[in-house]
């Protein structure tokens, strides 16, 4: 026998005669590995070690977390699939699940997990740096569907806690502007309009109030035409001048006339000044313009009960409970509707509706 065929025998030999490596020296040499620095056997010995131990949700997560850190995000989808599979209720793997689909451009999937991580993680307790991330994302795909308002309750609080982030700003200006698209994709002559804005909002959540008037006096001056600059500008007004903010709104009806929000704001502004008429006029103009929309149907229903028609606004209100059957707010308002309507039995029922769903959304904005 040649010496080389002799050789190869006796290393087939040995390999046969030692035994395959555990787990548990897997899962170590992984850690070592990762701690190392090492990332590329990190990867290899964590897929090794869940291959051994399937339900190892902690090796599925590290496995995600370097695969995330690698940029290969299809793969790091994977593992943190099945983490979640494993430990449904840990917020932090919802997240980077959901920020790998994210970067697969897989947005409803993007959107359901880190909506789930947000949900999972009670106001009142920190995140950490991954889930206020994560919630910057959900505001993304929350301003690309065209939900602003809660994009915006959001990015308040990651604003809060970030303090100081270009990238965060200059999206924050895209549901201040009520622009239902991503960052990467706005225009090139819209990105300062678009930049000004987001200023005006992260200054209105990180500074002193005369930061984010001189904000929105620069925006307003400069871009004075540009859609939804005006209801922008109104809106802060309406939290804290609200004397002042029916002007701006009547400003963006005269930029853009099909404007829902600015009709239904000064619907709500006309009712707290008592200017009832004013108020129905548009309100019933919103509804018109879209019958659809939650919140025109819930100004005509206040404007209604102010007018002292509760009938009128009960049917407001059951169309708007039909828009949104998950709304706690919708359930309240219908709540003292019946009880002026002294439907007590009905009062009853949807009190407890409110009740359930508020439990059920205590994280949702």
């Amino acid at each position: 026998m040649r010496p080389i065929g002799l050789l190869l025998l006796i290393a087939a030999a040995t390999a046969a005669q030692s035994p395959p490596q555990t787990f548990e020296e897997l899962s170590t040499k992984a850690r070592q590995a990762y701690e190392a620095n090492h990332s590329e056997e990190a990867a290899e010995l964590y897929a090794r070690a869940v291959k051994l131990r399937p339900d190892w949700a902690e090796g599925w997560w590290a496995l995600g977390t370097i695969e995330y850190e690698r940029d290969r995000y299809p793969e790091c989808r994977d593992a943190l699939t099945r983490m979640v599979e494993l430990d449904a209720a840990a917020a932090p793997g919802w997240a980077l699940l959901g920020l790998c689909e994210f970067r697969t451009k897989q947005y409803d999937d993007a959107f359901q997990h880190l909506k789930k991580a947000h949900m999972l993680v009670p106001v009142t307790q920190p995140g950490g740096p991954l889930l206020d991330i994560a919630d910057y994302h959900l505001s993304l795909l929350l301003t690309q569907q065209g939900a602003f308002e809660v994009a915006q309750e959001i990015l308040m609080h990651v604003a809060r806690k970030i303090h100081s982030n270009p990238e965060m700003m200059f999206a924050a200006g895209l549901p201040s502007l009520r622009m239902p698209m991503l960052p990467s994709n706005v225009p090139e002559n819209q990105r300062d309009v678009v930049a000004m804005a987001g200023k005006a909002f992260w200054d209105l959540a990180t500074q002193e109030p005369q930061v984010a008037e001189a904000d929105f006096s620069a925006l307003v001056s400069k871009y004075p035409k540009f859609p939804n600059v005006h209801y922008f500008y109104g809106t802060y007004l309406a939290a804290r001048h609200p004397e002042q903010s029916a002007p701006e709104f009547l400003k963006e009806l005269s930029i853009t006339p099909d404007s829902v929000p600015a009709r239904v704001q000064l619907a709500l502004q006309y009712i707290l000044d008592g200017k009832i008429d004013d108020a129905l006029k548009f309100a019933r103009g919103a509804v018109a313009l879209s019958p659809d929309s939650v919140g025109a149907q819930l100004a005509l229903a206040k404007a209604l009960h102010a007018q002292g028609d509760d009938n009128g606004a009960l049917s407001a209100y059951l169309v708007a409970e039909r828009l949104d059957p998950v709304s706690p707010s919708i359930r309240l308002y219908l709540v003292n509707v019946y009880r002026a309507l002294d439907r007590l039995e009905d009062m009853r029922r949807e009190k407890g509706e409110y009740d359930r769903l508020k439990a059920e959304q205590a994280n949702w904005p």
